[in-house]
């Protein structure tokens, strides 16, 4: 059991206007820097904060440092310690009895955290909104049944089968975020821009295309954070952030890889460069002709170079990737096929299919460099087997879109990169059945793969549930569907001012414990 812890624009527009192609920083913000501010860069825009509803890791970074959770990671690691909770013990494999600290409030006059706000909060998930929406993240609480609210402070979490990852990725996750029930039924949709939460830092200013501001919850007294205001600036192009970081308008951003060395030569900017935890591969539609064809896809395969993408899009500091799970996380299948280019092959596979050539598919990538080098190496191998690539290069507001809904359907290639989690069952389930439309793009429909994720994800038999994934990775094996590149290599760039707070997988930020040096 567990029982109880004026962003200025003038300097960085000067030195933009010598770059070509870059993209002008956010007007709008005028934020003045000091010992009290932390300004950071998001690549991405910022989409939903209402937790169930969250688009991805921006603003799971967000919703971190606004809400408390049951349980928390601590700083730069993946384990845990008591948050709201007082106590908290697994009586048995379905069952978790809590006990929430008294006296924790939540902001704008919302009152005080409930055992009945934990209940509303966990059973979002699995139940239908005012409007009917389903939250994409249903399958973190899919063995809930109920959290019975024994009083003001105390319930237990009821649970239809065992849940081996809901401790180290449900609970300190954004799937475990307390809401309270009273602001989410007064403000409607409005929570998912201006949340109301009990942690350490509060929403102060949301601004489309341009960012958030978060400052200090003054009502939370665990701790303090550093920084009284936490500036999320919204900037999309990557040189135009290293501009900024260099003119010390922010002071913390991812960088591209190929620009971290030169990055790390330029007074009082650090460079932490780190193997990544997130996997990328070169995705197909399969219920997209000619690509619902299995001899097609495996035609595509052979025709790569996953080395030689790699170091284009990498300049040596990736390895290449062979399944989903990279080395280091629970389930790594170390004797995954290496495959490797096979010209011959890739003719014969496309003759086999009866495909009229030339054929010509569409590439959508990201517009990141990594993305744009291995596009057209992709582009230049699959020319050389009679298969023409026209490359569609969006920027992210576009591109995480661009296999949902309707658009979905007609993707035909991709390149595509997932944040990795420790928990392996939660890393399959983005390539589930309910998935098509929403993350799978690929569009795979495998009822076993469904079995299986489903019986690996109440499996607490660690030896038995490695075999369970792997068999997961060799059923994406063969569809052929997915050529798996890389698992990345993170390149952080900061002020030395700054000291920052990063999970181990390099993408998820813990605003809350960043440090002023």
């Amino acid at each position: 059991m567990l029982t109880s812890t004026n962003f200025t624009r003038r300097s960085i527009l000067a030195g933009i206007a010598g770059l070509s192609g870059t993209a002008a920083l956010p007007a709008g913000f005028a934020w003045a820097q000091d010992q009290r501010t932390l300004s950071i860069r998001i690549s991405r825009e910022i989409q939903n904060l209402d937790p169930p509803f969250m688009a991805g890791t921006t603003d799971s970074n967000i919703i971190r440092a606004v809400f408390q959770r049951l349980v928390s990671y601590i700083p730069n690691s993946y384990e845990y310690e008591l948050d709201a909770a007082e106590s908290i013990e697994q009586v048995s494999p379905l069952q978790i009895d809590f006990t929430l600290k008294k006296g924790q409030m939540f902001t704008d006059g919302y009152g005080e955290m409930t055992a009945d706000d934990v209940k509303f909060s966990f059973e979002r998930y699995i139940t239908p909104d005012a409007d009917g929406r389903v939250s994409s993240y249903k399958e973190d609480w899919s063995a809930l049944v109920e959290v019975q609210v024994h009083d003001t402070y105390s319930g237990s979490i009821i649970l239809s089968k065992p849940s081996p990852s809901i401790w180290g990725v449900i609970f300190t996750g954004s799937s475990g975020a307390i809401q309270s029930r009273k602001a989410v039924a007064a403000l409607g949709k409005e929570h998912s821009r201006k949340p109301i939460g009990s942690g350490p830092y509060m929403v102060s200013a949301y601004e489309d295309h341009r960012g958030v501001t978060l400052v200090r919850n003054p009502e939370f007294t665990a701790y303090t954070p550093d920084f009284e205001t936490c500036n999320l600036v919204y900037i999309a192009n990557q040189k135009t952030a290293e501009v900024a970081l260099r003119a010390g308008e922010i002071q913390f951003t991812e960088l591209s890889v190929d620009s971290a060395d030169e990055m790390a030569g330029i007074d009082g900017v650090v460079v932490d460069k780190r193997p990544g935890q997130r996997f990328i591969w070169l995705g197909m539609n399969m219920q997209k002709a000619p690509l619902d064809k299995l001899a097609v896809r495996q035609a595509i395969r052979a025709a790569i170079d996953v080395e030689q993408m790699v170091l284009a899009g990498y300049q040596g500091n990736a390895q290449r990737l062979n399944a989903m799970i990279p080395p280091g996380l629970l389930g790594h299948w170390a004797d995954a096929p290496v495959y490797q280019r096979n010209v011959d092959e890739a003719r014969q596979l496309l003759a086999s299919a009866g495909v009229a050539l030339p054929l010509t598919l569409k590439l959508t990538i990201l517009n990141e460099p990594a993305f744009q080098n291995m596009g057209l190496v992709a582009q230049a191998l699959l020319q050389e087997v009679g298969i023409n690539i026209e490359i569609d290069q969006r920027e992210a507001g576009t591109f995480w879109s661009s296999g949902k809904g309707e658009s979905g359907e007609q993707l035909e290639l991709f390149i595509l990169r997932f944040n990795a989690n420790p928990d392996p069952t939660y890393n399959a389930r983005w390539f589930l059945p309910n998935q098509i439309g929403d993350w799978n793009w690929q569009r795979w429909d495998s009822p076993e793969f469904a079995r299986i994720q489903e019986e690996s994800g109440r499996n607490l038999d660690r030896e038995s549930r490695v075999k369970q994934i792997i068999e997961l990775q060799k059923l994406m094996d063969e569809t052929a569907s997915m050529v798996w590149l890389t698992n990345d290599v993170f390149a952080l760039g900061y002020q030395a001012s700054v000291q920052p707070a990063v999970l181990p997988d390099g993408n998820n930020w813990q605003f809350n414990y960043f440090k002023a040096v």
